[in-house]
Protein backbone atom coordinates (compact mmCIF):
# COMPACT_ATOMS: atom_id res chain seq x y z
CA UNK A 1 0.00 0.00 0.00
CA UNK A 2 1.63 3.53 -1.02
CA UNK A 3 1.07 6.13 1.43
CA UNK A 4 2.68 8.70 0.30
CA UNK A 5 5.60 10.36 -1.66
CA UNK A 6 8.72 11.46 0.44
CA UNK A 7 10.68 13.65 -2.19
CA UNK A 8 10.19 11.46 -4.80
CA UNK A 9 10.46 8.18 -2.82
CA UNK A 10 7.33 5.84 -3.13
CA UNK A 11 6.56 5.27 0.90
CA UNK A 12 5.03 1.62 1.50
CA UNK A 13 3.94 1.48 5.05
CA UNK A 14 6.55 3.08 7.01
CA UNK A 15 5.39 3.19 10.68
CA UNK A 16 5.87 6.34 12.41
CA UNK A 17 8.54 8.06 13.18
CA UNK A 18 9.75 8.55 16.80
CA UNK A 19 10.99 11.83 17.54
CA UNK A 20 12.66 12.55 21.12
CA UNK A 21 12.82 15.11 22.65
CA UNK A 22 15.53 14.75 25.50
CA UNK A 23 16.05 18.48 26.32
CA UNK A 24 19.42 19.63 28.46
CA UNK A 25 21.11 16.40 28.55
CA UNK A 26 25.27 15.03 29.77
CA UNK A 27 27.04 16.20 26.73
CA UNK A 28 27.96 12.60 26.24
CA UNK A 29 24.41 11.85 25.13
CA UNK A 30 24.19 14.24 22.51
CA UNK A 31 27.24 12.39 20.22
CA UNK A 32 26.37 8.62 21.79
CA UNK A 33 22.64 8.75 21.64
CA UNK A 34 22.37 9.02 17.43
CA UNK A 35 25.39 6.61 17.16
CA UNK A 36 23.73 3.87 19.41
CA UNK A 37 20.40 4.12 17.17
CA UNK A 38 22.38 4.18 14.03
CA UNK A 39 24.68 1.07 14.97
CA UNK A 40 21.20 -0.77 16.05
CA UNK A 41 19.12 0.31 12.75
CA UNK A 42 17.74 -2.78 10.97
CA UNK A 43 14.74 -3.16 8.92
CA UNK A 44 12.22 -3.44 12.15
CA UNK A 45 13.69 -0.53 13.72
CA UNK A 46 12.14 2.89 13.23
CA UNK A 47 13.48 5.83 12.04
CA UNK A 48 14.12 8.30 14.91
CA UNK A 49 14.70 12.03 15.14
CA UNK A 50 16.25 13.52 17.87
CA UNK A 51 16.48 17.06 19.46
CA UNK A 52 18.27 17.60 22.63
CA UNK A 53 20.56 19.92 24.14
CA UNK A 54 23.94 19.60 26.08
CA UNK A 55 24.91 20.71 29.80
CA UNK A 56 28.26 20.83 29.87
CA UNK A 57 30.91 21.92 26.95
CA UNK A 58 32.87 19.66 24.76
CA UNK A 59 34.98 19.14 21.80
CA UNK A 60 33.76 17.16 18.56
CA UNK A 61 35.97 15.66 16.41
CA UNK A 62 35.38 14.28 12.71
CA UNK A 63 35.61 10.59 11.92
CA UNK A 64 38.94 11.32 9.43
CA UNK A 65 40.67 14.22 11.57
CA UNK A 66 44.09 13.01 13.18
CA UNK A 67 43.31 14.58 16.94
CA UNK A 68 46.80 16.43 17.45
CA UNK A 69 46.64 18.18 14.07
CA UNK A 70 43.47 19.96 15.06
CA UNK A 71 42.76 20.31 19.04
CA UNK A 72 45.79 21.02 21.32
CA UNK A 73 45.53 18.47 23.78
CA UNK A 74 47.30 20.51 26.70
CA UNK A 75 45.21 22.71 26.32
CA UNK A 76 41.68 20.95 25.69
CA UNK A 77 42.92 19.64 29.09
CA UNK A 78 43.36 22.57 31.26
CA UNK A 79 40.28 23.55 29.71
CA UNK A 80 38.56 20.43 31.06
CA UNK A 81 37.37 20.07 27.47
CA UNK A 82 36.61 16.34 26.62
CA UNK A 83 36.71 15.07 22.96
CA UNK A 84 34.37 12.51 21.38
CA UNK A 85 35.27 11.22 17.93
CA UNK A 86 32.57 10.49 15.62
CA UNK A 87 31.46 8.41 13.27
CA UNK A 88 30.59 11.03 10.38
CA UNK A 89 32.71 13.51 8.72
CA UNK A 90 33.31 16.87 8.36
CA UNK A 91 35.06 19.26 10.77
CA UNK A 92 35.82 19.26 14.26
CA UNK A 93 33.03 21.64 16.43
CA UNK A 94 32.96 23.40 20.18
CA UNK A 95 29.49 22.59 21.69
CA UNK A 96 27.91 24.03 24.55
CA UNK A 97 24.75 24.57 26.45
CA UNK A 98 23.56 27.24 24.13
CA UNK A 99 23.27 24.98 20.89
CA UNK A 100 20.00 23.06 19.94
CA UNK A 101 20.65 19.71 18.30
CA UNK A 102 18.71 18.29 16.08
CA UNK A 103 19.51 14.35 14.85
CA UNK A 104 17.79 12.77 11.93
CA UNK A 105 18.78 8.83 12.17
CA UNK A 106 16.79 7.00 9.04
CA UNK A 107 17.29 3.92 7.82
CA UNK A 108 19.04 4.56 4.64
CA UNK A 109 16.26 3.10 1.96
CA UNK A 110 13.80 5.48 3.95
CA UNK A 111 15.64 8.51 2.22
CA UNK A 112 16.61 9.51 -0.97
CA UNK A 113 19.70 8.87 -2.59
CA UNK A 114 21.35 11.47 -3.71
CA UNK A 115 23.49 13.38 -0.78
CA UNK A 116 22.27 17.17 -1.93
CA UNK A 117 18.88 15.72 -1.66
CA UNK A 118 19.27 13.75 1.57
CA UNK A 119 20.16 17.15 3.51
CA UNK A 120 17.36 19.08 1.79
CA UNK A 121 14.93 16.20 2.93
CA UNK A 122 16.57 16.31 6.68
CA UNK A 123 17.05 20.03 6.82
CA UNK A 124 14.01 21.52 5.76
CA UNK A 125 12.55 21.64 9.44
CA UNK A 126 14.97 23.56 10.58
CA UNK A 127 15.30 26.24 8.13
CA UNK A 128 11.28 26.19 8.21
CA UNK A 129 11.97 27.07 12.17
CA UNK A 130 14.10 29.38 11.77
CA UNK A 131 11.47 31.25 8.99
CA UNK A 132 9.03 30.77 11.43
CA UNK A 133 10.33 33.34 13.29
CA UNK A 134 10.80 35.84 10.95
CA UNK A 135 14.37 35.54 9.73
CA UNK A 136 16.02 34.81 6.41
CA UNK A 137 16.99 31.10 6.65
CA UNK A 138 18.23 29.37 3.66
CA UNK A 139 20.11 26.09 2.67
CA UNK A 140 23.07 27.05 1.09
CA UNK A 141 26.00 25.22 -0.60
CA UNK A 142 24.04 21.52 0.19
CA UNK A 143 23.89 21.58 3.78
CA UNK A 144 25.01 25.06 5.52
CA UNK A 145 22.05 26.98 7.08
CA UNK A 146 22.68 30.28 6.73
CA UNK A 147 20.51 33.77 7.68
CA UNK A 148 21.52 36.59 5.57
CA UNK A 149 24.87 34.90 4.36
CA UNK A 150 25.59 33.92 7.42
CA UNK A 151 25.47 30.53 9.28
CA UNK A 152 23.68 29.98 11.84
CA UNK A 153 23.89 26.11 12.04
CA UNK A 154 26.46 23.46 10.87
CA UNK A 155 25.50 20.07 9.69
CA UNK A 156 26.75 16.70 8.78
CA UNK A 157 25.84 13.48 7.54
CA UNK A 158 26.68 10.18 6.63
CA UNK A 159 26.27 6.40 7.11
CA UNK A 160 26.39 4.48 9.66
CA UNK A 161 25.78 1.01 9.24
CA UNK A 162 22.24 0.78 7.79
CA UNK A 163 21.15 4.25 8.97
CA UNK A 164 21.04 7.48 6.98
CA UNK A 165 22.41 9.98 9.38
CA UNK A 166 22.14 14.02 9.46
CA UNK A 167 22.89 15.97 12.23
CA UNK A 168 22.44 19.90 13.40
CA UNK A 169 22.74 22.51 15.55
CA UNK A 170 21.03 25.58 15.99
CA UNK A 171 23.33 28.65 17.79
CA UNK A 172 22.09 30.65 20.41
CA UNK A 173 25.24 31.77 21.29
CA UNK A 174 28.98 31.26 20.63
CA UNK A 175 32.15 31.15 22.46
CA UNK A 176 34.74 32.46 20.01
CA UNK A 177 37.70 32.76 22.49
CA UNK A 178 37.02 28.67 23.63
CA UNK A 179 37.00 27.44 19.75
CA UNK A 180 39.68 29.21 18.63
CA UNK A 181 41.94 28.83 21.91
CA UNK A 182 42.07 24.68 21.24
CA UNK A 183 43.00 24.90 17.72
CA UNK A 184 46.03 23.89 16.97
CA UNK A 185 47.19 26.19 14.79
CA UNK A 186 50.94 26.52 12.37
CA UNK A 187 51.02 30.14 13.34
CA UNK A 188 49.52 32.38 15.86
CA UNK A 189 48.52 34.45 12.83
CA UNK A 190 46.28 31.92 11.37
CA UNK A 191 44.36 31.91 14.97
CA UNK A 192 43.94 35.31 14.61
CA UNK A 193 42.08 35.27 11.21
CA UNK A 194 40.45 32.33 11.70
CA UNK A 195 38.97 34.17 14.59
CA UNK A 196 38.02 37.48 12.90
CA UNK A 197 36.50 35.01 10.35
CA UNK A 198 34.77 33.26 12.92
CA UNK A 199 33.11 36.17 13.90
CA UNK A 200 32.33 37.28 10.34
CA UNK A 201 30.49 34.83 8.85
CA UNK A 202 28.72 32.88 12.15
CA UNK A 203 25.80 34.74 13.52
CA UNK A 204 23.59 33.34 16.55
CA UNK A 205 19.93 33.76 17.68
CA UNK A 206 21.48 36.02 20.28
CA UNK A 207 22.50 38.56 17.28
CA UNK A 208 19.59 37.85 15.48
CA UNK A 209 16.60 37.65 18.07
CA UNK A 210 17.35 37.36 21.51
CA UNK A 211 14.07 36.83 23.05
CA UNK A 212 13.26 33.69 21.52
CA UNK A 213 13.87 31.02 23.83
CA UNK A 214 15.33 27.58 23.21
CA UNK A 215 12.00 26.12 24.59
CA UNK A 216 10.25 28.09 21.47
CA UNK A 217 12.66 26.93 19.39
CA UNK A 218 11.88 23.75 20.05
CA UNK A 219 8.68 23.53 19.77
CA UNK A 220 8.66 24.92 15.91
CA UNK A 221 11.52 22.16 15.18
CA UNK A 222 8.82 19.24 15.89
CA UNK A 223 6.26 21.39 14.21
CA UNK A 224 8.17 21.71 11.19
CA UNK A 225 9.18 18.25 11.49
CA UNK A 226 5.95 17.42 11.75
CA UNK A 227 4.94 19.40 8.44
CA UNK A 228 7.89 18.24 6.56
CA UNK A 229 8.70 14.59 6.68
CA UNK A 230 4.78 14.17 5.19
CA UNK A 231 4.61 10.89 7.74
CA UNK A 232 3.29 10.57 10.91
CA UNK A 233 5.37 11.44 13.54
CA UNK A 234 4.69 10.29 17.20
CA UNK A 235 6.53 11.57 20.70
CA UNK A 236 8.93 8.59 21.95
CA UNK A 237 11.37 7.73 24.74
CA UNK A 238 14.72 5.74 25.04
CA UNK A 239 14.43 2.32 25.81
CA UNK A 240 16.62 1.23 28.33
CA UNK A 241 18.54 -1.24 25.84
CA UNK A 242 19.60 1.83 23.62
CA UNK A 243 20.18 3.97 26.70
CA UNK A 244 22.61 1.17 28.04
CA UNK A 245 24.09 1.26 23.98
CA UNK A 246 24.67 5.03 24.33
CA UNK A 247 26.31 3.98 27.37
CA UNK A 248 29.16 2.07 26.06
CA UNK A 249 28.99 4.41 22.50
CA UNK A 250 30.15 7.43 24.78
CA UNK A 251 33.40 5.15 26.43
CA UNK A 252 34.09 4.57 23.00
CA UNK A 253 34.02 7.62 21.32
CA UNK A 254 36.72 8.94 24.11
CA UNK A 255 38.80 6.22 24.31
CA UNK A 256 42.16 6.27 23.31
CA UNK A 257 41.34 3.87 20.32
CA UNK A 258 39.28 6.39 19.47
CA UNK A 259 41.23 9.89 19.39
CA UNK A 260 44.20 8.07 18.09
CA UNK A 261 42.27 6.76 15.22
CA UNK A 262 44.85 7.70 11.90
CA UNK A 263 47.49 8.95 14.32
CA UNK A 264 50.66 9.02 12.45
CA UNK A 265 54.32 7.34 13.35
CA UNK A 266 56.24 11.17 12.83
CA UNK A 267 54.65 14.14 14.94
CA UNK A 268 51.46 14.99 13.55
CA UNK A 269 51.76 18.67 11.79
CA UNK A 270 49.00 21.08 13.07
CA UNK A 271 46.70 21.61 10.41
CA UNK A 272 46.77 23.77 7.86
CA UNK A 273 43.78 24.14 6.30
CA UNK A 274 40.30 25.34 8.13
CA UNK A 275 36.88 25.83 7.04
CA UNK A 276 35.09 28.27 8.96
CA UNK A 277 31.72 28.16 6.69
CA UNK A 278 30.98 27.49 2.89
CA UNK A 279 32.20 30.74 2.55
CA UNK A 280 35.51 31.41 4.45
CA UNK A 281 38.57 29.27 4.30
CA UNK A 282 41.69 29.43 6.56
CA UNK A 283 45.07 28.29 5.09
CA UNK A 284 48.32 28.17 5.99
CA UNK A 285 51.33 28.19 2.86
CA UNK A 286 54.45 28.96 2.70
CA UNK A 287 57.56 29.97 0.22
CA UNK A 288 61.08 30.70 0.36
CA UNK A 289 61.79 34.25 -1.89
CA UNK A 290 64.28 36.31 -2.76
CA UNK A 291 66.43 34.86 0.57
CA UNK A 292 63.40 35.24 2.87
CA UNK A 293 61.28 32.04 4.54
CA UNK A 294 57.89 33.19 3.85
CA UNK A 295 54.87 32.26 6.08
CA UNK A 296 51.80 33.12 4.86
CA UNK A 297 48.17 32.70 6.83
CA UNK A 298 45.35 33.93 4.08
CA UNK A 299 41.61 34.07 5.07
CA UNK A 300 39.80 32.59 1.36
CA UNK A 301 36.64 33.16 -0.12
CA UNK A 302 35.76 30.77 -3.31
CA UNK A 303 39.79 30.96 -3.49
CA UNK A 304 40.22 34.25 -3.31
CA UNK A 305 42.24 35.97 -0.72
CA UNK A 306 40.37 38.03 1.76
CA UNK A 307 42.82 39.31 4.25
CA UNK A 308 46.35 38.01 4.54
CA UNK A 309 49.40 38.30 7.08
CA UNK A 310 53.07 37.21 6.06
CA UNK A 311 55.95 37.13 8.07
CA UNK A 312 59.83 35.79 7.26
CA UNK A 313 62.82 35.38 8.57
CA UNK A 314 64.30 37.03 8.91
CA UNK A 315 62.25 39.17 9.24
CA UNK A 316 60.59 42.38 7.37
CA UNK A 317 57.48 45.08 6.69
CA UNK A 318 55.12 43.06 4.55
CA UNK A 319 52.10 44.77 5.38
CA UNK A 320 52.24 46.76 1.27
CA UNK A 321 52.18 43.02 -0.20
CA UNK A 322 49.67 41.79 2.17
CA UNK A 323 47.37 44.44 0.84
CA UNK A 324 48.20 43.41 -2.44
CA UNK A 325 47.40 40.40 -2.03
CA UNK A 326 43.45 40.78 -0.88
CA UNK A 327 41.47 40.47 -4.29
CA UNK A 328 43.69 38.23 -6.26
CA UNK A 329 43.47 34.03 -6.32
CA UNK A 330 45.33 31.97 -3.37
CA UNK A 331 47.27 29.65 -6.31
CA UNK A 332 48.87 32.56 -6.99
CA UNK A 333 50.28 33.90 -4.27
CA UNK A 334 53.44 32.60 -4.28
CA UNK A 335 54.19 33.93 -7.87
CA UNK A 336 52.98 37.54 -6.82
CA UNK A 337 55.85 37.35 -3.99
CA UNK A 338 58.80 36.29 -6.18
CA UNK A 339 58.11 39.23 -7.80
CA UNK A 340 58.52 41.16 -4.57
CA UNK A 341 61.81 43.19 -4.88
CA UNK A 342 63.47 42.96 -1.25
CA UNK A 343 63.82 45.74 1.06
CA UNK A 344 66.51 46.69 3.38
Amino acid sequence: MICGNLSGLLVYDMKPIRLINLGAVPSWQTQAVYHALAKRMDDDAQDTIVICQPTEPYLCLGYHQIFESIFDPAECVRRGLPVYRRRLGGGATYLDKNQIFYQCIFHHTHVPAMLKDIFAFALDAPVAALRGLGLNANLHDINEIEINGKRIAGTGGGRIGDATVVVGNVLFDFDYEAMTAVWQTPWQSFRQLAEQALRQQIVTMKDLSPNNSMDQITELLIEAYTNSMKRPLEMGTLTPAEIQAAEEEAREMTSTDALSLHRVDSAPEPMRTLKISARAFIRHDEVQSNGYAVQGSFWLSEDIIQSAILQSTPTRDWSSIETNLCGSLFKDWKENILQVTPQA
